[in-house]
């Protein structure tokens, strides 16, 4: 069995958005809208979330809340639902991690293969995923993919430079699980500095799927 050498981190989830109403002069309350995005969170020394950045690169705190995501000191790339004010308080309904992870040259990526470590790039694992959506935003490439599962073992990633502004995902799934149904993944990749134009591949059922940024 295949396994990649990178801090994995993969978590799948469904999120709703939730309309809401404007008040009026009648004494009706108003309630805020909630929004559903990826965000930044940053911890304390006690994994207690202080601060959320958006990706426009405003920053809110945390407003009255509690919320531990049990990582110390720490920035978390999270997919959150929330709600803020024009004071930068921001009320959190959901903050999930989500994988989110430099990128690194092909060559320079082991994989044990049996127990062995192997450093070939036609051993990466690039086994298939459904590609929804792509978008940049926050100094990110973000990801919104489909991963056919039984929820049986858990899935490696990570991102790969192939060449020169040429990058892919690397995706291995465990042997115990199946393709039963479609969980909505979310991941980001981290853009280098002064990278002006890139292409990014995920294979998917249906061959590789390229976007040029």
């Amino acid at each position: 069995m295949r396994k990649l050498l990178a801090d994995i981190f993969c978590v799948a989830f469904v999120l709703c958005m939730v309309a809401c109403s404007e008040g009026d002069d009648d004494g009706d309350v108003y309630i805020p809208p909630y929004v559903t995005d990826l965000v930044v969170a940053s911890t304390d020394a006690n994994g207690k979330v202080l601060k959320v950045c958006l990706d426009d690169g405003a920053t809110y705190n945390v407003a009255s809340q509690q919320v531990d995501l049990e990582r110390k000191d720490t920035l978390l790339r999270c997919m959150a639902v929330y709600t803020y004010d024009d004071a930068k308080n921001i009320q959190l309904f959901s903050l999930r991690p989500i994988f989110s992870s430099k990128s690194y040259p092909a060559s320079s990526i082991y994989v044990i293969i049996d127990g062995k470590a192997y450093k070939d790039v036609s051993l990466l694992p690039r086994d298939p995923m459904k590609v929804i959506s792509m978008w940049k935003s926050g100094g990110y490439l973000n990801m919104h993919l489909g991963l056919m599962t039984t929820d049986n073992g858990a899935h490696q990633f990570a991102f790969c430079e192939d060449s020169t502004g040429h990058f892919s995902l690397l995706h291995q799934r465990p042997a115990s699980d199946g393709s039963a149904y479609t969980e909505n993944v979310y991941m980001s990749m981290p853009l280098p500095q002064g990278l002006d134009q890139f292409t990014f591949t995920v294979k998917t059922y249906d061959g590789n799927y390229t976007r040029t940024f």
